[in-house]
Order: C-alpha cells, then structure tokens, then sequence
C-alpha cells in the first residue's frame, strides 16, 4: 500500500490576509506581477475570475534544478473562500514524474495585528512517492516559501 506524506511550512507575512488571498484566487493571473522571480505565468479556467472547485490552474515557473523552468497543471479540490483555504492537486507536469500524488493546500489566517506580521501563510503539501528513491519535496517547501516571501514584498509596496 502507498504511504501518503506530508510536509508544512508556515510564513509570517506583513501585508493584508485578505489581499494575500485574493492574489491566490481570483487575481491569480497576475501573480507573476507579484512574484516575478519565480512565476512567469498562471492560467485560470475558466477565466471568470471565480476559484471554485474544479477550477484548473496552469504555472510556468521556476525551479533552482530547472533553469528552463516547470510547467504544472492542478485542479482545485477544495475550496473554503470564508477561511481562505484552497487545495491545487497537480494532475500535469513535471512533479508527477516523482510523485503519484501531489496536492498543496494554502491557509491564510489573519492575526492580531502587534506589529511585526497581520497574517500567517501555512502551506502543507501532501505526496505519494513514484518510488523509494524519490527525495522528499524539500525544494518545492522552500520555493513555496521564497514565493510567498515575495508576494508579500510587493503586495507591501501597493498598500
């Protein structure tokens, strides 16, 4: 039987839930507005503007291993646009050469404003190994991460 893995990492970001968020969703066509260094491009069908379960997300980013770049098709499994969560399933690309399975599910959660951060970004991803030679995802954390990182930056610099 195939073991399910699972892996976080939690961001503090400065700028507004609620943007941060809607980036995510709705004005996900933009991100690489917000996020150059790693997204070239992000695709949502359909082009309504409205995140729904069974909506497909297409990106063209950039992985340090990668310097021409991946391409990776998800659909929208869940959605929770009242606690602003959203799970992308890759159905397409590159990671599903390593892994059977591969969901990422983002949280954004507001918090009390003391400061130094308004919002926590949680990103966990759970994955099903093609095989047991196949790394754990580590690089793929880290790029969700440093993406988050500087969607924050530039979200910051529009408020």
């Amino acid at each position: 039987m195939a073991q399910i893995h699972k892996l976080e990492v939690e961001v503090k970001a400065k700028c507004c839930a609620e943007k941060l968020y809607a980036v995510m969703t709705r004005d996900a066509p933009k991100l690489p507005k917000y996020a150059p260094q790693i997204v070239h491009d992000c695709q949502v069908v359909p082009g309504d503007c409205e995140v729904r379960v069974g909506s497909l997300f297409v990106w063209h980013y950039v992985q340090d291993d990668k310097p021409s770049g991946v391409k990776a098709k998800e659909k929208i499994t869940a959605v929770d646009h009242k606690n602003m969560s959203l799970t992308y399933t890759v159905f397409e690309g590159d990671l599903k050469n390593d892994y059977a399975s591969f969901a990422t599910t983002l949280t954004t959660t507001p918090t009390q404003k003391d400061g130094s951060y308004n919002c926590l970004v949680n990103w966990s991803v759970q994955y099903e190994k093609a095989n047991a030679d196949v790394p754990d995802p580590t690089y793929f954390m880290k790029l969700l991460e440093d993406f988050t990182k500087e969607v924050d930056t530039n979200l910051l610099k529009e408020e």
